[in-house]
């Protein structure tokens, strides 16, 4: 089956003229950015016509699409959820957060909203299918043929309706009128590759190879960059013992793409048959690293490793299957033969009974047989599996190395929690960057020779600005001379010290000015990072003694300097933030969590906070709450948080 696709018609709204200019404009931008898959910049402007214009429903309607094509599913239901608060006529509302719904698996509440948009736009093709294919998922069969029947009287020449059809006809088990509605497909569309993939694999279900291989070689031709329909001739050519075939095509598909297991599980069983074992052994390996849970290829490769002598590596791979199917009798077999020849009598024999046991309780109706569904299968090549998507293809693979075009969730991307805010220079490196300023900053930067601000990412010193940082400490220690209580130049020199990573004279500039006004609540700041600073440099040593004899006073040090800051100046709200990253590098989670709400609760935009916060909600197993913060995250303008939810949320 396609893949089903969110897909709308983006219909700019006619807003009264009236002082609504500008947020007419920035929702059109929304809109087109939208429609061009800008999904990141999208919601930009969909924030601002919301702060401008709470009450409009159709931002919050085209923040929830953006949301759902980044996979943020549960943000896309809460805007969803406003919009219809505010509007509950909108068709496009319903349909988006029944796709929201079933993508998370709530297929029941899905087809409620399917339903309820068809109500408004009975017309509306998209739901027709979405809610026909949710029939066919709580296996309604009869109520998605109805539909579908009905759909088909409407719309004679859709050839989805029929691809929906025949499925339904499979699960039947009806192949004739399945191969029929497939038919009628070419008839309709006489190129249409899936049909002659599918008619493809129905014949070869049926044992006709020949009709098989004429169908797919078409779909190839018309399609030669879908790489499930190399793989299916080659398991096709498998059959009718076409092993060089099967082999190129085998290749070919995962040259098309690499990261499919389903096809590295089924050229290692080729290469098996063929005796190349250990690039067999090679395949299964990839397909396990891509699909964890496939203990048949945990099977396939322990029997391999344990033929070519490598029996520890055939005893692990034999104890995973046994960790996940205690009752698995092929298991224990497999590691007694490797135990044995591995001499170690004992373990073979122990597990020789096992087996024996397991078998006699399987006689006395004890113990229940595996069933065929209890564990993770090989991918079947039946009709019946293929037809439901054969290969995932991205959406976004046309902006494969963009970092905010298309859908960025599928960027490879190193996840990790965000850093601390510190004083960095203003400049190009970090313009594009969430920074920050404080008033007492502001007032600084007025008399500084590089203005400063507040970011979250450190950047990196070249040479030059080294050299640059020693001179700027030169120049203002001279003045300094003249004037040991100026706080500008003491503040200058105090965070050119800490860049050239003298910890112990920055600090002590500090405590100068602090000295000279106790309640600089920037400068308590600026003390915690240095702290920080040397924090993190005293972890990294090798001296374990000096590392803990300094690590519990530094660390007391840090949170008391950035508490005294935030309770100066509640402003300073990175100072909770820091607190929070600090604990959370000590896996005090707990405290950590409590900074990272406050900082919110001061600042509910502050979208570090809810990122870094987010993260250790699904560290600790609660996904729900790892979610809401990681959707925050993405529409504050974090857009890496919608890598970390396609990877680790759901």
């Amino acid at each position: 089956m396609k893949k089903s696709k969110l897909l709308f018609l983006l219909f700019f709204i006619s807003v009264s003229s009236f002082g609504q200019i500008n947020t007419t404009r920035m929702l059109e931008i929304g809109q087109n950015a939208l429609y061009f898959e800008d999904y990141v910049v999208s919601i930009q402007y969909f924030n601002q016509v919301i702060k401008a214009k709470p009450y409009l429903a159709e931002p919050y309607l085209y923040r929830a699409i953006a949301k759902v094509n980044l996979d943020d599913f549960v943000g896309s239901i809460s805007d969803c959820n406003t919009a219809l608060e505010i509007n509950p006529f909108l068709a496009k509302a319903y349909y988006c957060r029944g796709f929201a719904k079933r993508k998370l698996g709530n297929i029941e509440e899905s087809t409620q909203d399917f339903t309820k948009a068809l109500e408004f736009e009975p017309n509306n093709i998209m739901v027709a299918t979405n809610k026909i294919d949710n029939l066919v998922q709580m296996k309604k069969l009869k109520e998605a043929l109805a539909e579908t029947d009905t759909f088909i009287n409407k719309y004679p020449n859709y050839s989805d309706a029929y691809l929906y059809r025949s499925q339904i006809f499979l699960k039947l088990q009806d192949t004739l009128k399945a191969t029929d509605d497939i038919n009628k497909i070419l008839l309709i569309e006489k190129n249409n590759d899936l049909a002659y993939a599918l008619r493809g694999m129905l014949s070869f279900e049926q044992k006709r190879t020949d009709e098989a291989i004429t169908d797919l070689n078409k779909a190839i031709q018309i399609n030669p960059y879908r790489a499930d329909y190399y793989t299916n001739r080659a398991i096709v050519r498998m059959k009718i013992n076409d092993l060089r075939g099967a082999m190129n095509d085998f290749d070919t598909s995962i040259q098309t793409d690499n990261q499919n297991a389903t096809t590295y599980f089924n050229r290692g069983i080729l290469k098996a048959q063929v005796g190349d074992n250990n690039n067999a052994i090679e395949d299964f390996s990839t397909s396990i690293a891509l699909e964890p849970d496939n203990y048949t290829a945990y099977l396939q490769r322990a029997m391999l490793r344990s033929e070519i002598g490598e029996y520890k590596a055939a005893i692990s791979d034999f104890d995973k299957i046994i960790n996940r199917y205690p009752d698995f009798i092929g298991a224990y077999y497999g590691r007694g033969d490797a135990k044995k020849k591995m001499r170690d009598k004992k373990g073979a024999e122990k597990d020789y009974y096992w087996a024996m046991t397991i078998e006699e309780d399987i006689k006395s109706g004890k113990r229940k047989p595996i069933q065929k569904g209890d564990r993770k299968e090989a991918p079947t090549t039946e009709a019946r599996a293929i037809i439901q998507e054969l290969n995932k293809q991205r959406k976004n693979d046309k902006y494969a190395n963009s970092t905010i075009r298309g859908q960025i969730q599928h960027n490879d991307i190193d996840i990790a929690p965000l850093g601390y805010f510190a004083l960095e220079t203003v400049n190009d490196s970090i313009a594009n960057n969430h920074i920050l300023f404080n008033r007492t900053l502001s007032t600084y930067n007025q008399q500084l020779k590089k203005p400063l601000c507040l970011s979250v990412q450190e950047t990196k010193i070249t040479s030059d600005e080294l050299n640059g940082y020693f001179k700027l400490v030169e120049s203002t220690s001279a003045k300094i001379k003249t004037d040991s209580t100026n706080i500008i130049q003491l503040f200058e020199r105090a965070f050119s010290l800490a860049k050239i990573q003298d910890y112990s004279n920055a600090l002590s500039d500090y405590t100068k000015i602090l000295s000279v006004d106790k309640n600089n609540a920037l400068t308590h700041f600026c003390k915690g990072n240095v702290l920080l600073k040397r924090f993190l440099s005293e972890n990294k040593s090798e001296n374990e003694a000096t590392t803990t004899d300094n690590k519990n006073l530094l660390f007391d040090g840090i949170i008391s300097a950035y508490t005294t800051a935030y309770t100066l100046d509640n402003s300073i709200v990175y100072a909770l933030y820091n607190i929070g990253y600090v604990n959370m590098l000590e896996k005090n989670f707990k405290q950590a969590v409590n900074a990272y709400t406050q900082a919110i609760e001061k600042h509910p935009e502050f979208a570090e906070a809810y990122y870094n916060r987010g993260l250790i909600y699904l560290f600790q197993g609660n996904k729900e709450e790892g979610r809401t913060d990681l959707s925050k995250a993405g529409e504050l303008g974090l857009y890496n948080a919608y890598n970390v939810i396609e990877r680790y949320a759901y």
